[in-house]
Parts: C-alpha cells; sequence; structure tokens
C-alpha cells in the first residue's frame, strides 16, 4: 500500500515516473521522509519526498520560507568570493508538482513535497570524532553567511512560539498543574516527578536570564532554528559540510540561538535517545573545536554578543527538556516516537546534558578567553549554585 501511494505521488511530481525503491528516513522527529528511486523515460534518477507534518501554521508559509532561503543562496552562490574555498555548496531545492504548479501536492490528509537529493553526502546522528565538529562550525558559518544580507523579516513563524522558551515554561506549569499523576505506573511517575522537582530551580533561573537578556540589544538575523547535527550534510569523500538541510524553522531570530541549539546537539557524543543515561556529558572538546570552525569563516566582531552564549545554551538545554517533558505528558503529540516513554528518557537525557554543562562552565569559560571572548563571569558563578 505504501509502495502504491509513494508511486502515485511520484507520479503528480514527475511524468512518465515508475518507483523502484523507496528508503525512509528514521532520524526525523517531525515530517515523514524517503529517498526515491525512479525510473522515467529510460533514466533513473532519485528525489527526496516529504509528508509535512501538521504542526505547521501554514504549509504554504513553510514553502515560501524555503524558497526565500534557498534562491536567495543560490544567487548568492554566483558571487565568487562567497564560495568558500570553492567548496561546493547546494539547497535543498523543491520540485513543482504536475497537476496544480504548486511545491505542494495535497494527498491523504496531508501536503506532500519533492526536492532534489543532493548526491554524494551523509548525514550524522552522532559525530564519528570531536574534529569533526570543526567541519560543523564552518557549515553553520557558511549558512549564516550566506543569508546575512536577507531581510529576515520577510520570513514568517511556521511553529507558532517556535522557540519561545517563556510559552514552554507557561505550558508546563498549566500541564503539571492539571495533570493527574495517578494514571502512570508508579515508576514512570517516579521517573516525572524527580524531573519536575529538578527542574524546578533551573526554570525559575531561566525566567530570570530571559528577562536580562531582553535588555540586551540584539541583532535579529535569518536563522535555521533547527541546526542539529543530522540536519548537516557533508561530503561523503571529503566530509565538509556541503548543505544545511530541513529549512522548515527559518526565521527571524537570534543567530546565539543556531550556535546554541547545534552546540547541544553535537556535544553530546551518544544522541538524544541513548540506551544508558549515565553516558551523556558535554564534551569541550568538541565544543572548542565548534567555534574555531565557526570563527575561521565568521567574523568574531561582526556580532556584538557572542559573550551570551553560555546563558544561550544553558537556555535551550533547559526548553528542550521542557519540550520533551511536555509531549509525553501530552499522550506524545508533537513529536514522533518508537515507544511509549521516549519523550521522558528523551527529557532526561537532556536534563542529564545540562548538569554536565553546567559543572564544565568553569572550563567553558576558559575556552572562550582563548577565542577572544569574554563571557560574563556572573552567570558562570550563578548557574553553578543551582541544585
Amino acid at each position: 500500500m505504501q509502495f502504491e501511494k509513494i508511486n502515485f505521488i511520484t507520479q503528480n511530481f514527475f511524468y512518465n515516473s515508475k518507483v523502484l525503491n523507496i528508503d525512509f528516513i528514521e532520524s526525523g522527529l517531525i515530517n515523514k521522509t524517503y529517498i526515491v528511486e525512479c525510473l522515467a523515460n529510460g533514466e533513473k534518477f532519485t528525489y527526496i519526498l516529504q509528508c509535512l507534518s501538521k504542526i505547521f501554521e501554514s504549509h504554504e508559509l513553510v514553502i515560501r520560507n524555503h524558497k526565500l532561503i534557498t534562491d536567495h543562496i543560490k544567487k548568492k552562490e554566483k558571487i565568487s568570493h562567497l564560495n568558500f574555498n570553492k567548496q561546493r555548496w547546494e539547497v535543498p531545492t523543491l520540485f513543482r508538482c504536475n497537476c496544480n504548479n504548486l511545491f505542494l501536492f495535497p494527498f491523504d490528509s496531508h501536503f506532500w513535497r519533492a526536492m532534489v537529493y543532493i548526491d554524494e553526502t551523509i548525514t550524522y546522528d552522532i559525530l564519528e570524532g570531536k574534529t569533526m565538529a570543526y567541519q560543523v562550525g564552518i557549515g553553520l558559518a557558511k549558512f549564516h553567511t550566506k543569508c546575512s544580507d536577507l531581510d529576515s523579516k520577510k520570513l514568517g513563524n511556521s511553529i507558532k512560539n517556535f522557540h519561545n522558551t517563556n510559552y514552554y515554561i507557561y505550558q508546563f506549569k498549566n500541564i503539571i498543574r492539571d495533570y493527574n499523576f495517578m494514571k502512570l505506573e508508579d515508576n514512570i511517575e517516579i521517573r516525572v516527578k524527580e524531573l519536575i522537582c529538578n527542574l524546578s530551580n533551573h526554570i525559575k533561573y531561566v525566567k530570570y536570564l530571559l528577562g536580562y537578556l531582553k535588555e540586551k540589544s540584539i541583532n535579529r538575523s535569518v536563522i535555521h532554528g533547527d541546526p542539529k547535527l543530522s540536519n548537516f550534510l557533508f561530503d561523503i569523500k571529503y566530509k565538509y559540510v556541503v548543505s544545511l538541510i530541513d529549512l522548515d524553522t527559518v526565521s527571524s531570530g537570534y543567530l546565539l540561538t543556531d550556535l546554541a541549539d547545534c552546540l547541544r546537539s553535537i556535544c553530546n557524543f551518544v544522541g538524544e535517545d541513548p540506551s544508558r543515561i549515565e553516558d551523556v556529558y558535554f564534551d569541550i572538546d568538541c565544543f572548542k573545536n565548534f567555534l574555531k570552525g565557526y570563527f575561521s569563516t565568521q567574523n568574531i566582531n561582526s556580532y556584538s554578543c557572542f559573550e551570551l552564549l553560555p546563558e544561550y545554551i544553558y537556555i535551550i538545554i533547559v526548553e528542550l527538556t521542557i519540550r520533551f517533558l511536555n509531549d509525553f505528558l501530552q499522550s506524545n503529540s508533537y513529536f514522533r516516537i518508537n515507544y511509549q516513554t521516549q519523550n521522558l528518557h528523551k527529557a532526561e537525557v537532556q536534563f542529564k546534558l545540562l548538569s554536565s554543562f553546567v559543572s564544565q562552565t568553569p572550563a567553558l569559560l576558559n575556552s572562550l578567553y582563548e577565542l577572544g571572548i569574554t563571557p560574563n563571569p556572573t552567570f558562570i558563578s550563578d548557574v553553578q549554585k543551582i541544585v
């Protein structure tokens, strides 16, 4: 049935096509993504097919944002000094649908889109080595540089309250106030209540930090919104980043949010869903290598608030801990899961990462000093007092 459905959808994007093979990509948490191998007019080709999640405010807005970014970068790629040592940079170009000349095909109560398959690339869920973080840093800096002269106000918010930490906290408090914990199995109830208790003081401090940061004059820019490791495509031979994919959450925001979320992802060497939470830690060497890569491409003086990076990392880890826990308590309605308690487990993993990050803030401070960045020493001392 699945094969027949995807074959039908494919024919609506490509005339006279026939599907030969379908591979489902497991790593996506929101959309369902397939690598589809086809035959059309005697020639084989491969493309990416996605079934878009219903969490988006407007699927048309998702496409419009996507097109704004990819069209802008394609135009910039023609300028020689942005070719970064002639290394290739690709964008996930969309195909139009034959039946409506749009970039979306409505079918089976969902919207589907087709994109170019970028050849000779590979993705990773976990870094293969700490030096690989350097290439991730370069890749994110390339994306930021290529989008630096695009007016971020042109981008709409595809997900309401995305990266609005205050909203997630508000949602969290309402959920636990009304939640019937008696319906949970005893061991699950203990885990949930322990995590809620552990988060309490961190949430109070995050609320304070958000007020503090609101008073800072930080310029808004085009950000990716979800620069986790699996969204970076690496050249399969030379292992440099050739694309940053999954542009559904591009928006007007703060570069520090992208840096923090990327570091949260890559500095955890066991990933978001490890079998042993005890193995989770925030890797400082990875942190340093990423920033060295980022600032080898992005001018450290071009953005005045890099000293606030520790605060942003702290906030983003607390935010994702809350989001995973919220989703578990709301019947796993946002993130796709493979087992019932997966989002609870992921929340516990993020909290373990948070604890590791906090314990290493003095070393993190020294790493920033080495790069010529002077972080806020008050944050470093305050955050270590939280229990």
